[in-house]
């Protein structure tokens, strides 16, 4: 079972897409890449529905020290992407950046794991394409390491391929590689 923990060599900034199909592997890739955060005094800010995060908390419990779960700020996906009722990507991305500033002014390493949902509409494969690139462009002037998760089975293969093109790293349930159709 692949487990994100080495980061490939990734510097403390690296923008990854996450596309996962197994429950289980996508725990376990969570809990991995927390691990590896933790043992870097990072910060991690989980944006994640609350049924996985409710599970992941069980392993968190079982692996992390209470002083260690500090480091663990948890953030409901379905308040977050949804606080401005249509997947409004410039509110999103500006209400992402106003819960990283405390972090930043007490120059605090982060990483960010986002589970993204929404809810259906109109056109909303080229507003995640978009959000995706400002994404990009913000993940990149602020240093962060960030993962953008998606169930594969919500994303058609033509936006999957769209978004690759905004970030640097591919992941699935087994592997994670480079995006070859990175454009930075």
């Amino acid at each position: 079972m692949f487990q994100l923990s080495n980061d490939l060599e990734v510097s403390n900034s690296a923008h990854i897409l996450y596309f996962f199909e197994d429950h289980n592997s996508y725990l376990n890739n969570m809990i991995a890449y927390i691990k590896a955060g933790i043992e870097r005094n990072h910060h991690l800010l989980i944006i994640e529905n609350k049924y996985l995060y409710n599970e992941a908390e069980k392993k968190i419990n079982q692996l992390f020290s209470k002083e260690a779960q500090k480091f663990i700020h948890y953030i409901d996906n379905y308040s977050f992407y949804r606080c401005y009722g249509d997947f409004h990507i410039h509110s999103i991305v500006e209400h992402f950046g106003e819960i990283l500033t405390p972090f930043f002014n007490e120059k605090m390493n982060i990483r960010t794991w986002a589970h993204v949902e929404w809810k259906e509409q109109d056109d909303i494969s080229s507003k995640l394409e978009e959000f995706e690139h400002l994404a990009d462009c913000s993940v990149n002037e602020s240093g962060l390491m960030s993962v953008c998760a998606y169930s594969a089975s919500d994303v058609s293969a033509s936006l999957q391929t769209a978004m690759m093109k905004s970030h640097e790293y591919l992941m699935t349930d087994q592997e994670f590689v480079r995006s070859s159709l990175y454009r930075k």
